[in-house]
């Protein structure tokens, strides 16, 4: 074989490993994506559950929407939103290493949302909210 047909196939190899490369990159993205996508839908719905059971007084917050969900400096989940379409009820919340990175009741609120909801030492994390419901559906 000449030299030519040396480089040649060296080349297509390479191509070859190039193109398998930038697939399981792809892969592997898409996958974190979707992980991701998960993670977040998930910490959307304790969030909303944490609103909706501990205010004041039942059924005050109607809706809850999500305007942001970002990492924050230090590895945790930020994600920001509102409530009962009233941009000025908005809330952000933090899934913090302590929780394993779910949301466990860590939030800053507006002075309205504030109103509405128990005093810091009546309010129940997600956790304990969930297993009230369990023993409610399990009698």
């Amino acid at each position: 074989m000449n030299k030519k047909h040396v480089f040649v196939i060296i080349g297509v190899i390479l191509c070859i490993c190039i193109v398998a490369s930038v697939i399981y990159l792809k892969v592997k993205y898409d996958e974190k994506e979707k992980q991701k996508v998960i993670y977040y839908k998930e910490q959307q719905e304790r969030i909303t559950l944490y609103l909706q059971h501990n205010t004041k007084e039942p059924n005050t917050i109607k809706s809850v929407h999500f305007t942001s969900l970002k990492r924050g400096p230090m590895g945790d989940a930020v994600i920001e939103g509102y409530i009962n379409e009233n941009k000025k009820d908005n809330f952000t919340a933090y899934a913090t290493p302590e929780h394993n990175y779910q949301f466990g009741g860590a939030m800053i609120e507006s002075e309205r949302l504030s109103e509405l909801l128990k005093p810091a030492h009546q309010l129940k994390s997600p956790d304990e909210i969930k297993e009230e419901l369990d023993k409610k559906e399990g009698h």
